[in-house]
């Protein structure tokens, strides 16, 4: 057994769920991360799709340590501070909603909270709309909206009342706002932990309209989706849809714990000061890395890269379709690629064989069926082939 796994298991809770045995690491450094064992592994789970930048980028990593020694930590409740604010006028320059107001918090699950609780506050309804297979975090309001994977909700019933879950069918939607007292609808515009399914751009034109008609209010969990990871800034700007409301996070801070919760100016000014709040969101440090992240991605011109990369990872992995019938479907955006096996035992055994040959990957899906691919967003061409590589010679062997 190995020496950090052995010591893990002593002091670590047993319901921190692991996609491989015995994987051990040492550091990381642009795409790769660094193993114990001394290999380098070209990182395409890049933290769950958390570090756009990939690992101590040094602009970011420099702005943490500047910030490091100049304020490590006070609540924006208490005093303005530079970073909060400068944070916040960055994401209002990129919002697709025009003067998007934001309010930091430290995770996606947080951002999805404040989302919902902005949305019945601001409209003085109970009810919230979701939708099958979206995934929009672990705390119990998140919880509540999350369908992905069933089990994720087992053992914590009941959840929050009057929450509906309805199909990708804007008919069943528009059933419920009219019987409803709706606050709002929250969607993934890929559904994420559902398999990288894209959602449909007149679906979700469709919403905006009928949350229009009935007052309700959209949000966008944009937590996965957001800051390049589909070649624009947020996915909802392939669409042409404008939310109400936008969670955001995990990419946000090339790693660092940091969420957001953006909304229409007319919408976040209805929250009255005190009805929510959070004493580490928008931490300095935090915002650093953000405001960095964000400048990488502009000067290094990286949504550009997601989008060039990503098609033509997009379009080497259909023609591997094409000579595997064991995949089911190829599908994504910019660097958020998905490919759908149907089952979970081919995707299991290509995650460890690819992870042999030093490229790293995970699944997603509610059966994990799904290998997704999510390399940082300045990922180069041959990095993209020496994944491809090993992702064939796996395949070779199922």
């Amino acid at each position: 057994m190995n020496n950090l796994k052995s010591r893990g298991l002593k002091v670590m809770s047993p319901v921190l769920g692991k996609y491989f045995d015995d994987f051990e690491i040492k550091g990381g450094q642009a795409g790769y991360l660094l193993g114990l064992d001394g290999q380098k592994y070209l990182d395409f789970a890049t933290g769950i799709a958390s570090c756009p930048t990939g690992h101590c980028h040094p602009r970011v990593a420099a702005a943490i340590k500047k910030q490091a020694d100049t304020l490590l930590h006070t609540c924006i409740g208490v005093a303005y501070y530079e970073g909060y604010v400068s944070l916040a006028e960055e994401l209002q320059k990129i919002a697709p909603m025009k003067k998007a107001l934001a309010f930091f918090c430290q995770s996606g699950s947080e951002a999805v909270e404040a989302s919902l609780k902005l949305a019945k506050y601001a409209t003085k309804k109970p009810g919230i709309i979701a939708f099958q297979g979206g995934f929009h975090g672990r705390t119990l309001g998140a919880l509540s909206v999350t369908t992905s994977k069933l089990k994720y909700r087992d053992g914590y019933e009941p959840l929050l009342p009057e929450v509906y879950v309805a199909p990708l069918d804007l008919k069943v939607v528009e059933g419920l706002l009219k019987t409803k007292k709706i606050a709002g609808l929250i969607i993934e515009p890929i559904l994420g932990e559902g398999g990288y399914v894209v959602v449909k751009k007149d679906f979700l034109q469709g919403l905006r309209r009928l949350a229009d008609r009935y007052g309700a209010l959209l949000i966008f969990d944009e937590v996965q989706t957001g800051i390049g990871r589909t070649g624009k800034w947020f996915a909802c700007q392939h669409t042409g849809v404008v939310p109400d409301i936008i969670a955001l996070a995990k990419g946000i801070a090339s790693g660092l714990p940091l969420g957001a919760c953006l909304a229409k100016a007319e919408v976040m000014q209805k929250w009255s000061p005190g009805a929510h709040g959070s004493t580490f969101g928008g931490n300095p440090v935090c915002c650093a890395a953000a405001i960095a992240t964000l400048q990488v991605i502009r000067d290094e011109k990286l949504l550009a890269n997601a989008v060039k990369q990503g098609a033509y990872l997009l379009g080497e992995l259909k023609r591997l379709q094409k000579k595997y019938p064991a995949i089911k479907d190829v599908r994504g955006l910019g660097l958020m690629i998905g490919v759908d096996f149907g089952a979970n035992e081919p995707v299991r055994s290509i995650m460890n064989q690819c992870l042999k040959q030093g490229v790293l990957m995970i699944p997603t899906g509610a059966d994990g069926t799904v290998m997704r691919l999510i390399p940082p967003l300045g990922v180069t061409r041959a990095q993209v082939d020496q994944a491809l590589r090993a992702f064939s010679a796996a395949l070779a062997n199922v």
